[in-house]
């Protein structure tokens, strides 16, 4: 079998929305091995805060990429993609069909498509950006990324301090914008053929789902991994000290608010991930949307992918 008869199934969307479960639903009728797209399940310690799969659901069909990365590590998409594409042929050599499961949709496109890493880091620049900020606030730095690039900043939370820095940073150093560049640099396209779907449900479901999942996150035990990731975590290793969720409980273990706001928060910041979610992913026509709220999801997921693979060969 040559690689470009080789078809991967991603099953993507945002989160709460029940990918996990349908996944291994999927996998259990295509022989199929789990390969995790969620950029905060590679973490160790960050089990009920990532929703990550438990160690039973792990236990009904191969997981790959979950729970492997030491928290003071760092793995970026690039480094996401070389050990997915890995998993990828170790998991057609064994006959068996790899199923790509995840939100993180800047590592499924890393995957699909290659990584831009973009050029280094100007601090002289980013000193002055992040002084912009303290003196004009982030509003100011957004306003000008929607100026000179309209589809980053569409992608972007408002807020997203850190690449709205970055997207303005690249395009002082290039003079293009990050998007151009994104769009120029894939380079390193492979002959796999990604069938993608995305989980969709009702907006008020869905908001729902997210806002019991905090709930049951706290009574499985959240405010305790908060505290012993923050325990765990060295400074450098700043970037998941923004990763949703352990950051408000941490401002609840400080003393900041109390746990009803800790909770509140949470909530709230996770219906607007789900909302940038699903704007990267509606982005991609490539994807295949099927409502998760109706009957048989996974059955249906399986006969669109048989279908697709039947009328690629």
């Amino acid at each position: 079998m040559n690689t470009v008869d080789k078809p991967v199934l991603v099953i993507c969307g945002p989160t709460a929305s029940g990918k996990t479960r349908i996944g291994i639903d999927v996998a259990k009728m295509i022989n199929g091995e789990i390969i995790s797209a969620d950029a905060r399940q590679f973490y160790k310690l960050m089990d009920i805060g990532t929703a990550k799969p438990t160690v039973e659901e792990r236990a009904e069909v191969p997981h790959h990429l979950v729970d492997f990365v030491d928290i003071n590590n760092h793995l970026s998409a690039a480094d996401f993609r070389e050990l997915a594409l890995r998993k990828i042929e170790e998991i057609f050599a064994r006959g068996c069909n790899p199923i790509v499961v995840g939100g993180s949709g800047l590592y499924i496109k890393a995957l699909e498509e290659g990584f831009f890493e973009g050029p280094k880091a100007d601090h002289k620049l980013r000193r002055y950006l992040e002084w912009k900020i303290e003196k004009e606030g982030i509003e100011t730095l957004y306003k000008k990324l929607k100026r000179i690039d309209p589809d980053t900043a569409g992608r972007l939370s408002p807020n997203d301090r850190a690449r709205i820095v970055r997207a303005l940073e690249v395009h002082h150093v290039t003079g293009k914008s990050i998007s151009t560049l994104q769009s120029e640099g894939k380079y390193h396209t492979t002959d796999y053929k990604f069938l993608k779907v995305g989980i969709r449900l009702p907006r008020d479901l869905l908001y729902n789902r997210i806002n019991e999942r905090v709930i049951h996150m706290v009574n499985s035990g959240l405010v305790e991994e908060v505290r012993a990731v923050f325990d765990s975590l060295r400074p450098e290793s700043s970037h998941l000290f923004k990763s949703l969720g352990y950051r408000e409980f941490k401002g609840y273990l400080d003393g900041k608010h109390d746990l009803d706001r800790a909770i509140m928060l949470t909530q709230q910041k996770t219906r607007n991930y789900a909302k940038r979610q699903l704007t990267w992913f509606r982005a991609d026509s490539e994807i295949k949307w099927l409502d998760a709220n109706k009957p048989d999801i996974a059955k249906r997921i399986v006969e669109y992918f048989k279908e697709e693979v039947t009328v690629g060969r």
